[in-house]
């Protein structure tokens, strides 16, 4: 848990304003102007070079707490309000009540007394000192009624509702998932509710699974070993994990164990061709490089020129050679590669309700229109990424995201239009220590005529759409 703002002179240096009101206003930025809560975070905490990493992680850990715990925070303030609505309050002031009770109810290192004290000199500070006493008796009730609080939703009969008002999902998504999931909507909620770890997959031409183990041990960063692969690592206390020896000699990328085991589906060897659309950052493509130990080629497409840029930065970090990233529409068929790659990689934008654990706010700003337009994006990239695998090679399609329309539905009506046949699909849900995935693992049997790309009759979003939609995807 991070130390209080008063504490820190460098916090007085670099900026008037302490870690509380940069969460305020990053949190104000998200919930009233539809900002991107990580974009906004990183924008914020980048003007602040010289704070020391526990300030920065109390910020982050404000933001995205009090997003994660939204709707039940608004439950909370709404009991303690009364007659009051909360869409009558000013937005700032509605801001500073939120992050209250989220340090009030979770953050249980910073006493009751100091988050109210501090919450009511912010108000004063900027200009709503008339408001002060309001602010004071509010979060004053919600710390004296939080025993009284702890367990408000435990006789709830309506599931839905209670899902919705517990885990902060919105009404429609959590009826939606309990469609999807079944019986495991109630898991899927609290696991996306979690703080996730930090997961890295090691660079095996540069160091083995003991042997990085050892280097990040030695400086005081925490391992734990996947069960499920050798290559991934789940870390802890990582506050400064780009300045280690062992990032910075190119011994590891960051990367979710879920995206990796999309990477082992090809069963990729050395020598061959490979091509990861929609590829940035890059973490899939560097994963096939070291399976491949750096012999082949891996083409990495993205539409963004300084995606490719950091593409390009991170696999000469690594060490990876055999990497040729370069900037292309993924839904635009290249005739250079037709027929041409032993295994195809479309990891496809997508709604991303299996990361709303590392961005809560995709609860938020995600209806069901949003899922029905990523599933017609998604088959123009599958039709184009068809036409680049070989008879006999592999295209693995994956999402971080549990929808049927973007995930099973896409994947069987490209089975009835293309030449290839299903060898498996897994939904991979969240957990401790990886995002939701889906992965479908297809393999070509025959050519592809040129009339069965049925896409061409269907209403496609045009390219400078599908550029700004995976940009915010990958962000």
């Amino acid at each position: 848990m991070s130390k209080l703002s008063t504490t820190s002179k460098n916090s007085e240096k670099n900026s008037k304003k302490n870690e509380r009101e940069i969460a305020i206003r990053v949190l104000k930025e998200i919930t009233h102007s539809s900002a991107y809560n990580n974009i906004a975070l990183r924008k914020e905490l980048d003007k602040l070079p010289d704070w020391e990493p526990y300030q920065k992680n109390f910020v982050t850990e404000l933001v995205n707490g009090t997003l994660r715990n939204l709707i039940l925070i608004d439950h909370i303030l709404q009991i303690s309000l009364h007659k009051t609505k909360l869409k009558k309050l000013h937005p700032f002031i509605l801001t500073l009540l939120r992050a209250g009770v989220y340090q009030i109810r979770w953050m249980d290192k910073v006493p009751d007394y100091a988050i109210v004290k501090e919450s009511v000199k912010i108000a004063r500070d900027h200009k709503f000192d008339y408001l002060s006493g309001f602010v004071n008796a509010v979060l004053r009730n919600v710390s004296r009624d939080f025993e009284s609080n702890k367990n408000l939703l435990s006789d709830s009969a309506d599931k839905a509702n209670y899902l919705s008002i517990k885990y902060s999902f919105p009404l429609w998504l959590a009826k939606k998932l309990i469609e999807w999931l079944g019986d495991s909507a109630e898991e899927f909620c609290m696991q996306s509710h979690l703080t996730p770890a930090v997961t890295i997959c090691l660079n095996p031409i540069k160091t083995t699974r003991e042997s990085l183990i050892g280097l990040l041990t030695a400086e005081g960063i925490n391992c734990t070993e996947s069960t499920r692969t050798d290559s991934c690592l789940f870390l802890h206390k990582t506050s400064n994990l780009a300045s280690s020896r062992a990032f910075q000699q190119g011994l590891f990328h960051i990367m979710d164990e879920g995206a990796y085991l999309a990477t082992q589906a090809i069963q990729a060897r050395p020598g061959q061709f490979i091509i990861d659309l929609c590829a940035a950052p890059g973490g899939k493509s560097f994963a096939l490089a070291g399976i491949m130990q750096n012999q082949g080629k891996v083409i990495s497409i993205d539409i963004h020129d300084h995606k490719i840029q950091l593409i390009k930065n991170m696999a000469e970090r690594l060490g990876f050679t055999c990497i040729s990233p370069e900037m292309a529409d993924a839904s635009i068929q290249n005739s250079n590669w037709s027929e041409k790659a032993d295994a195809v990689l479309l990891d496809a934008p997508c709604s991303g309700f299996g990361i709303i654990r590392k961005k809560p706010d995709i609860k938020y700003n995600k209806t069901i229109k949003d899922v029905k337009k990523m599933a017609t994006i998604q088959r123009s990239l599958l039709s184009a990424a068809a036409s680049y695998v070989k008879p006999g090679g592999i295209l693995v399609y994956c999402t971080c995201t549990i929808t049927p329309q973007e995930n099973d539905d896409n994947i069987n009506w490209f089975l009835e239009n293309f030449p290839f046949k299903k060898e498996n699909t897994t939904q991979i849900l969240p957990s401790s220590n990886n995002d939701g995935f889906y992965i479908a693992k297809m393999t070509r049997v025959t050519k592809i005529a040129n009339t069965v790309n049925e896409t061409n009759n269907m209403e496609i979003t045009n390219s400078v759409e599908i550029a700004e939609i995976t940009e915010m995807a990958e962000s």
